[in-house]
């Protein structure tokens, strides 16, 4: 079994990706979809969420208003940090647990741990090596623009409340540019993929 760490930016299009990763036959453990059970109506964290945020992040029948927190956190790095502290755990525990299983079962083949706080939450060191997805600054606020319609200001800020590329490419045993089109991005991570398993049958 090989593990690799799969992490990007916002707007970098590492959900992209990822799912060409499941395409192609990898098992995705995926953080942000945990994170999410986690925050989903009886979810485990929402009581330390309501503690920690208060009433204005819960619409009237108890579910999260994640645009609302979205808002609060992308715009505070200490609130930020106080949300990541409440799920990252959970999250990491999961991560962990999700590979016992696969090892358990014998699996071999290759494992993504996709998750966009990799290196914060110091995952990396679950996996044995770790791929960065960039893509230029005014590439990544087009797509944010088009997917979810926020301003640039609003873009900015939520970038620059993450670690930034530069700090991650130090980490990074590869870095994926998606500043260009599907093609070039699916060259890229075929001939990853293909090291990968030439190196794993060696």
């Amino acid at each position: 079994m090989k593990i690799i760490g799969l992490t990007g930016g916002i707007g970098t299009g590492k959900s992209t990706v990822s799912a060409y990763l499941k395409e192609k036959g990898c098992v995705i453990l995926d953080a942000d979809k945990m994170s999410r059970q986690l925050t989903a109506p009886g979810g485990d964290a929402l009581p330390a969420i309501r503690r920690t945020f208060g009433d204005e992040v819960f619409y009237d029948d108890g579910t999260l208003d994640r645009k609302k927190l979205g808002s609060i956190v992308f715009n505070d790095a200490d609130k930020l940090k106080a949300l990541e502290e409440i799920t990252t755990q959970k999250v990491v525990e999961q991560t962990i647990d999700g590979l016992v299983r696969l090892r358990k079962a014998s699996y071999n083949g290759i494992v993504i741990i996709d998750a966009p706080l990799l290196f914060e939450c110091g995952m990396q060191v679950l996996a044995e090596e770790n791929w960065l997805v960039t893509a230029g600054l005014k590439v990544r606020i087009e797509r944010i623009i088009k997917r979810d319609g926020l301003d640039r200001q609003s873009i900015l800020d939520r970038i620059n409340n993450q670690m930034n590329d530069e700090e991650k490419m130090t980490m990074a045993d590869y870095v994926i540019d998606n500043s260009g089109n599907l093609e070039s991005l699916y060259q890229q991570i075929d001939k990853l993929i293909e090291r990968v398993k030439t190196v794993n049958n060696e």
